[in-house]
This record gives structure tokens, sequence and C-alpha cells, in this order.
């Protein structure tokens, strides 16, 4: 079984396209960034070598498990030019079963793929490509013996272009209150994802 995958998305929603969740090509005019501005550049120009190709920021991604370093480096403030906390921050989640459901074109990375990862298109080699382990792990920072824990930990799910609004299937939010906000959101988009509190998915 596939589990369900994550991406994570300033709370300050705006009202977004009609076609849903869009990669960062496909949306100059965003008005949050939570992403490290240096990592995000390297996204423009790695280059997705299967598939549809073009670059990785031609793709919506989804992480593999929650908790990843990049949350972290946002919990601890050290993301260049966003100083939110991480609470304004929710997970949007699908399963790769909807994905291909829904036809779309999709790939996946053994880790960050900002980084030079390898990648597959067959969903059957994905109990192989991904380091589990370390998905399912508490901790997973570098160790003496393993220095690219973080970076399998990181491991994406890459949607070209855009990812339909009813192809997702819950938002989970660190509280209360996030989940009102969101549900206000989500209230006359016709399809409504289930949302709930997850905070142990955050720091």
């Amino acid at each position: 079984m596939i589990p369900g995958c994550c991406t994570s998305l300033t709370s300050t929603i705006c009202r977004g396209s009609s076609r849903g969740l869009l990669a960062d090509n496909q949306r100059p005019d965003l008005r949050v960034e939570c992403g490290e501005p240096g990592i995000k550049q390297r996204r423009r120009e790695q280059v997705v070598p299967i598939g549809r190709g073009g670059v990785v920021a031609d793709y919506v991604p989804f992480y593999f498990a929650p908790r990843s370093p990049m949350l972290y480096r946002i919990y601890r403030g050290g993301v260049e030019g966003y100083q939110r906390d991480q609470a304004e921050l929710v997970y949007l989640v699908t399963r790769l079963s909807h994905i291909i459901r829904a036809g779309l074109d999709w790939v996946a990375t053994d880790r960050n793929a900002a980084v030079d990862a390898r990648y597959t298109q067959k969903a059957d080699e994905l109990h192989s490509h991904i380091d589990w382990d370390i998905m399912e792990a508490e901790r997973w920072a570098n160790t003496e013996d393993d220095g690219f824990r973080k970076q399998r930990r990181m491991a994406e799910l890459l949607v070209h272009r855009a990812v339909p609004w009813p192809v997702l299937s819950h938002i989970y939010a660190q509280n209360q209150a996030t989940v009102d906000a969101v549900s206000t959101f989500v209230a006359d988009q016709g399809h409504r994802p289930a949302i709930a509190v997850r905070a142990q998915w955050y720091f």
C-alpha cells in the first residue's frame, strides 16, 4: 500500500486557480513562499530525466512522510524570507492511487529532488525505491555512518504541472484554529477533503 503523501502550504490561503494545486513554474504570482530560496532556485534548474521531463519546479511536490527536515528548519526559524510559525502551514494529502486514477503524470525520487536523486515512474518499484524505514523513523538526523538520512527523508512524489483539487483527500493542521480557517476556505469549493488536527505531524 502506498501511504498518504503530503506537502505543506501556508494557511494564509488565497483563492487559487480552478486547476488545483500548481507547480512553482505554474504560479509566478505566489505571494507567500516558505521554501528556502537557494533550494527553490536549484529546483528550477534540476532536470527530471524521465517521464514528461522538464525541471523539478515543473512538478507539484509531495513528501512521503510528515515532519520533514524543511519543516524543522521552518520551526527553528532557519528559512530565509519566511518568519512565520509552522502552525501557519497545512498538509495537503493524497494517495498515489488517486493520482494514477486521475491520469496525472508523476515520478518519484529516492531523496530530495533538488539534488541528484534516482527517479522512477513505476508504482511497483516504490517498495525498494523509497527508504521506508527512515520514513517511519521518529529521528532522521544524519549520523557519522550515514550522511544522507535527511536527503532520503525528503524523497518526493512529483506530479507534473498541477494536481486538481478533487484529487486531494485530506488537509491536516497543527491546531483547531487553522482547521476552522481552512474549513471556511473550502466550504464553497465543491470537493471538500477531510480536515482535521494532526499535531503529531509538527514539531
